[in-house]
């Protein structure tokens, strides 16, 4: 049972070592994209870039940093990148749609970190 018991608790200290350091990393990205131009920031969201990573994938990571650009950055930033991939085509549509005002409204609206929360609600990637 001892066995079990220093198992358990060394995970345990793994696990917090761990939601320590994505907590720390998710400050930093904070930081990072308040602080870089619409161009750096265009630069970013290219990585997603529909022909290359199409399908769930793209979701599952996509749809975290729009959520995290709608928090972090203001709606003149928002609205500079929506024109960017706005006028790229059918291609990067879905990328305009999430950078569109009404996607906005919505997310900020269903923002899932509470005001008293001490660590950020991440989105599972």
């Amino acid at each position: 049972m001892s066995d079990d018991r220093a198992a358990l608790t060394e995970l345990w200290r793994i696990r917090n070592a761990a939601a320590t350091t994505l907590a720390l990393g998710e400050e930093q990205m904070r930081r990072a994209v308040r602080e870089a131009s619409v161009d750096q920031l265009v630069t970013l969201i290219e990585t997603f870039a529909p022909g290359r990573s199409s399908g769930p994938e793209w979701t599952r990571t996509f749809e975290p940093l729009v959520e995290r650009l709608w928090a972090w950055r203001d709606d003149e930033t928002i609205a500079a990148l929506a024109q960017v991939f706005g006028g790229r085509g059918l291609p990067w549509a879905g990328v305009a749609r999430a950078l569109s005002p009404d996607q906005g409204i919505m997310s900020r609206a269903n923002a899932r970190q509470p005001a008293w929360a001490r660590l950020p609600a991440l989105t599972v990637v």
